[in-house]
């Protein structure tokens, strides 16, 4: 079934619309729409702060929308938990090491002639270090208590401001590591691949594009939907106590 522009409210945020169709995430990435950090964001002002026509916009969106591709792969926040932790969070443990490698080795190669690489691979291993932390920090402290809150399990005082602490945190992190891919993309040229760059060069850039994609829903996921609600479900058991 075909969709009309008009089916895409311009005042929706960044973040709902990608919340129910995650195709959408692949036009705001070519547009550089943030929709995780800054998902909060309406269609109708990210177009006007980045010059973009809105209904322009509000069909290429529309494009995305009939491939079927709908965010709904979760009922429950238990089930959201899970399913970053499969997508992202082992996605982040089997690539970060084997990524951080290749960007040494590159850097080793070709950067007494590309200095800019030497700057990528000193934040790649910060980025690293960060992200490893954090997904740790989430599985062991937040998805636990996320989980019993989404069980209707009753959190003690203690459980509760814990837990608001972490997301807290968790989202000063998030604006953190997006800060962390937006250097690492200028200084990359947004991961433009030369035309004399060798194997190892080539894949490091790919692959730093699509670890750039990954945190993007990771973010998107996690800022715009596991966290509000769970934060919900919160103020609900803060009101019955």
């Amino acid at each position: 079934m075909a969709h009309s522009t008009h089916d895409i409210d311009p005042d929706n945020s960044l973040g709902e619309l990608v919340a129910a169709h995650s195709a959408y995430s692949r036009v705001f990435e070519t547009l550089e729409l943030d929709y995780c950090c800054g998902g909060g964001k309406s269609l109708e002002r990210a177009c006007e702060e980045n010059d973009y026509d809105l209904e322009s916009v509000q069909d290429r969106l529309a494009s995305a929308q009939a491939d079927g591709a709908v965010e709904s792969d979760w009922e429950t926040l238990t089930q959201l938990a899970n399913l970053i932790v499969w997508e992202h969070h082992r996605y982040l443990r089997q690539e970060l090491p084997a990524l951080e490698e290749l960007v040494q080795k590159v850097a080793n190669v070709h950067g007494d002639r590309e200095p800019a690489l030497r700057t990528v691979e000193s934040e790649f291993t910060a980025l690293a270090a960060d992200l490893e932390a954090h997904i740790a920090g989430e599985e062991q402290r937040a998805f636990p208590l996320i989980k019993k809150l989404d069980d209707g399990v009753e959190l003690t005082a203690e459980e509760r401001e814990t837990l608001r602490d972490e997301l807290e945190g968790f989202e000063d992190d998030h604006d953190e590591t997006g800060d962390r891919l937006e250097r690492l993309k200028t200084l990359t040229d947004g991961y433009a691949i030369p035309d004399d760059a060798c194997t190892s060069y080539r894949a490091m850039l790919e692959r730093l594009a699509e670890l750039e994609r990954n945190t993007h829903m990771h973010v998107h996921r996690e800022n715009n939907v596991l966290f509000p609600d769970a934060e919900a479900l919160l103020d609900d058991q803060a009101e019955r106590v």
